[in-house]
């Protein structure tokens, strides 16, 4: 993988999935992630249509099926993607026999490896011993590290980009192997309740850590790294209740800018005025730039409905995608 292509981590959501569908894929490689293996198919097939392009697919047991079970839903998820995707399985260093047998024989079907994926924690715990670990996922797969894409998640690390570049950096250096395929590092930045950090009726730009911090490590790094993140969202798993108060995200060179409204009632005239306010403001990029700037701009000039929660999280993950593979390309940098 190049040093300019981008992974983020998205979760198998209407916004993520349309975000991706409408964005280049040459240096994209989206990592997945789904709750329900029995429905990835179908809802791959509105996301990616990039069939000679590798997508990075993880199903979550998120309902805590047992070993066998989970394993059989792996196989049966995989044999429905096979003759329309190019896509490689995520696992974790803790997946239990039969799901790690299941890995193995996808793995030797479709002869692309897999990829593992480690909390840079459990690289710096130790209480873990996560040279046996990985050592032991990687014999039960039947895989060497130079066939396996590994992802650094820094996802759950807090504090500046000097202190989280600090801990991967150290999580980096605990690699048992260095062959590997790819060495990805993602982190994660934007805030898990915008309304913790943004009043009502304001804008506030929230500084991206996560760009930081990568371009932190990977300068101390002595392995080359690919950059992955969250984008605008989090590594966390909530419902939400309620239908949120009415907010634009856009992503900008240093900072993610946050356009938040008054109220959760009457939502579509505080999305014009977020939208018009937002295509007025200096680091607003043009609709050319991306879907999601067409988006806003459609918004803010009434050629489109005013939009909702939804479409405007997608708005703003198109945004954020294109922007990272605009900076990676010409800068270098997230």
């Amino acid at each position: 993988m190049p040093a300019d292509a981008y992974v983020p981590i998205l979760k198998g959501k209407r916004a993520e999935l349309d975000a991706v569908s409408g964005t280049p894929a040459d240096k994209l490689v989206p990592l997945l992630e789904f709750l329900d293996p029995a429905s990835v198919a179908a809802q791959l097939t509105r996301a990616w249509k990039h069939p000679d392009d590798v997508v990075w697919i993880q199903a979550l047991n998120a309902d805590g099926a047992d070993d066998a079970a989970f394993a059989t839903a792996l196989t049966d998820m995989f044999n429905s993607l096979r003759s329309d995707f190019r896509a490689v399985p995520v696992l974790t260093s803790t997946e239990e026999p039969a799901t790690l047998a299941a890995f193995s024989r996808i793995a030797a079907t479709d002869s692309r490896g897999v990829v593992l994926r480690i909390d840079v924690e459990e690289l710096i715990d130790e209480s873990i011993d996560s040279t046996a670990d990985i050592t032991a996922t990687l014999s039960a797969v039947g895989m060497p590290e130079s066939e396996v894409d590994l992802v650094l998640d820094a996802g759950l690390l807090t504090g500046s980009a000097t202190i989280q570049s600090a801990v991967a950096l150290q999580a980096i250096n605990e690699l048992p192997h260095t062959n590997w395929r790819t060495i990805v590092v993602a982190f994660s930045a934007f805030p898990e309740a915008i309304g913790n950090v943004v009043p009502k009726n304001t804008v506030v730009a929230i500084p991206r850590i996560d760009a930081a911090a990568f371009t932190a490590v990977r300068r101390a790094a002595k392995l080359p790294l690919v950059y992955g993140d969250y984008a605008i969202g989090v590594p966390t798993y909530s419902d939400v209740a309620f239908t949120p108060i009415p907010n634009i995200r856009y992503a900008s060179d240093a900072e993610w800018y946050i356009h938040r409204g008054r109220e959760r009632a009457n939502p579509s005239p505080q999305y014009r005025a977020l939208a018009r306010a937002l295509v007025a403001a200096p680091y607003y990029s043009g609709a050319a730039f991306s879907p999601g700037d067409q988006q806003i701009n459609d918004v803010a000039t009434e050629t489109s409905g005013p939009g909702n929660a939804t479409t405007h999280l997608r708005a703003g993950m198109s945004r954020h995608l294109h922007l990272v593979l605009s900076r990676l390309a010409s800068l270098g940098v997230p």
